[in-house]
């Protein structure tokens, strides 16, 4: 179990990578003409089409980065080569689609864009972590062929890697709040 439990904050790390570098794009307001929502009714008007373009290259990037830990470890978690760039690849596409369902709950709710309310306060803020988390994981579970435990652990262990990011990404004045 404990093994499952590092593999899974390990295989956060592509996504925390894509994440980070997404939010200095969005910060930087580089390829401001991909910034266009998706369709604002259902999704709101942080769900746009330089998310659904970026995350996934940028998680393809941040998998990528972890090819020297790979080398160094006895059995490889990620396949080797293209195969490296292609689950973080993937892992971005299920971040990003994951995404969607949450937002056109909350914009039925009337919660807006980026806002958390009072009420359910808690309850917005864990979905918006899981859903995600669910989402790169489903992503894992398919490309690396987790076991159902494995995949679990990886999205039930996320929000607590998401805060602790977003925190910091708050301190940096690269997010708007650190939630």
């Amino acid at each position: 179990m404990l093994n499952d439990i590092i593999l899974a904050f390990y295989l956060h790390i592509p996504i925390v990578i894509g994440g980070v570098l997404h939010m200095v794009v969005v910060s930087r307001q580089y390829l401001s003409s991909l910034a266009t929502p998706i369709y604002s009714p259902w999704f709101g008007a942080n769900k746009t089409w330089r998310g659904f373009v970026v995350v996934p290259l940028l998680t393809a990037f941040g998998a990528l980065c972890v090819w020297p830990i790979e080398q160094s470890l006895s059995q490889s978690v990620y396949p080797q080569g293209f195969g490296l760039i292609l689950t973080g690849f993937w892992a971005g596409v299920g971040y990003m689609l994951a995404e969607l369902p949450n937002s056109f709950i909350k914009r039925r709710l009337g919660i807006g864009a980026g806002q958390v309310p009072e009420r359910g306060k808690y309850m917005v803020i864990l979905a918006d972590q899981l859903d995600s988390g669910i989402g790169f994981s489903i992503a894992y579970w398919w490309y690396l062929s987790l076991s159902v435990q494995q995949a679990l652990l990886c999205a039930l262990t996320f929000p607590v890697t998401a805060l602790i990011v977003k925190r910091l990404l708050f301190m940096a004045r690269l997010k708007k709040s650190a939630t």
